[in-house]
C-alpha cells in the first residue's frame, strides 16, 4: 500500500511538471519561486507624537500608505495630528533567498537585510520606473562611497537633452545630487544603493534603475555592509509561506511593472506543487489577490496540523517552470 501510494505521488508530481514544462498552462519562469517559511511584523498602535505625512509614516512602518489610510478610514488630505493613535499592520513574509546579504523585492519596494543566517530588517526603497525597470540577478556590493560624484551615464545624458534641460556629465557632492551622502555599487550594470535628495520619491517606481533609500536609513545600513556582500534582486508579487507551525500566509503586492501573471492560477500551481493545497481556505484566496495590500494574511484552513521536523520544506528554488512571472525582454531571476 505505501509503495503504490509513492509511486502515486510521484506519477502526480511527473504530471504536474510536464504541464508546466509544456507550457500548456503556464510558461515563461525558469525556477518555481520558493515556498517561504517565515513571517515577520504583527498588528500595533502608534501614537503620533509629531507632525507627519500618512506616506512617510507608512515608509518606516514598512507598509503601503493606501492601507494605513484604509485600516483608518482616513479621509483625504490624509492629515496626521500629534495624539491621533493609529493601528498599523505591517505582517510580512520574509523573502529568504540569501543567508546573508541583501535580498530586494522589487514590486514589494524592499530591501531585506540578512546578516549571519538572521533577518535583520527591511528598509523602504524607489526602485526603476517601469520604462527603466532595475534588473534582476545575482550580484555583489563591489564599492563603497561616502559622498558620491554622480558621474551620469550617457543615456541619461540623452535623456536631459530631448527634455530640453541642461546636460551635464558630473554632479559633485551636495544638495543638488541625487546620490545623496551614500553609495553602495552593485555589478548589475549601471545600478546601484544610494541615498536621494528627493525623499518623497521612495516607496514608488521611478528612478532610472538605481535603488534609492531615505537618507537616514542608509546611512544606519551603509556601515553594516561590506564590499563583496552578495545582493539578490527578485520580482514577486506574489509570496507565499508555510510556518513550522503548520500555518499558511499569502502576501499579494502591486505588480508595478504588469509582467505577465495569472494570480489564482500562481497560488494554485504554488500550492499543489508544495503538496499544501488540502491546507488553504480558497475562500480567502481571491480578496487577497484584489486588494494587493502587500500585507501577509492567514488562509489557513483550520485546524492546522504543525509541519514536522524532518520534513522541513527547502527555500532553494526549484527547477522547473511554475509561473508567469516576466517580461519578455527581461530576464526573471
Amino acid at each position: 500500500m505505501k509503495q503504490r501510494l509513492n509511486i502515486e505521488m510521484a506519477l502526480r508530481a511527473w504530471l504536474i511538471l510536464l504541464v508546466l514544462l509544456t507550457g500548456a498552462r503556464l510558461a515563461g519562469a525558469d525556477t518555481a519561486p520558493p515556498l517561504y517559511q517565515q513571517v515577520a511584523g504583527g498588528e500595533q498602535e502608534i501614537t503620533i507624537e509629531k507632525p507627519t505625512s500618512v506616506d512617510r509614516l507608512a515608509l518606516e512602518q514598512g507598509v503601503r500608505w493606501v492601507t494605513v489610510a484604509r485600516e483608518n478610514g482616513l479621509k483625504k488630505p490624509y492629515k496626521l495630528k500629534p495624539g491621533m493613535v493609529l493601528k498599523i499592520n505591517n505582517t510580512h513574509i520574509v523573502p529568504t533567498e540569501l543567508q546573508s546579504g541583501l535580498v530586494i523585492n522589487l514590486p514589494e519596494l524592499h530591501l531585506y537585510y540578512f546578516r549571519k543566517g538572521t533577518y535583520q530588517r527591511r528598509y523602504a526603497l524607489a526602485v526603476g520606473k517601469p520604462s527603466w525597470p532595475t534588473p534582476t540577478g545575482s550580484y555583489k556590493i563591489y564599492e563603497k562611497r561616502k559622498n558620491p560624484t554622480w558621474n551620469v551615464p550617457p543615456s541619461i545624458q540623452e535623456e536631459m537633452e530631448e527634455m530640453g534641460h541642461e546636460v551635464v556629465a558630473k554632479v559633485p557632492p551636495g544638495p543638488k545630487n541625487p546620490l545623496g551622502k551614500f553609495w553602495l555599487g552593485t555589478t548589475a550594470s549601471g545600478v546601484g544603493i544610494h541615498a536621494t535628495n528627493r525623499p518623497w520619491s521612495v516607496g514608488y517606481s521611478v528612478s532610472h534603475g538605481c535603488i534609492r533609500m531615505l537618507p537616514h536609513e542608509i546611512e544606519q545600513l551603509f556601515p553594516q555592509v561590506e564590499v563583496g556582500t552578495p545582493v539578490k534582486i527578485i520580482y514577486r508579487p506574489l509570496k507565499l509561506a508555510l510556518t513550522p507551525q503548520g500555518r499558511v500566509y499569502l502576501e499579494a503586492i502591486p505588480n508595478i511593472y504588469g509582467w505577465e501573471l495569472n494570480s489564482q492560477e500562481w497560488v494554485k500551481d504554488m500550492a499543489e506543487y508544495y503538496q499544501i493545497a488540502d491546507r488553504i481556505d480558497w475562500g480567502k484566496v481571491p480578496p487577497i489577490l484584489k486588494a494587493r495590500s502587500g500585507l501577509a494574511q492567514d488562509i489557513t484552513k483550520s485546524p492546522a496540523d504543525p509541519i514536522p521536523a524532518a520534513a522541513s520544506i527547502s527555500n532553494a528554488p526549484k527547477e522547473v517552470r511554475l509561473s508567469p512571472l516576466q517580461d519578455k525582454a527581461t530576464k526573471l531571476e
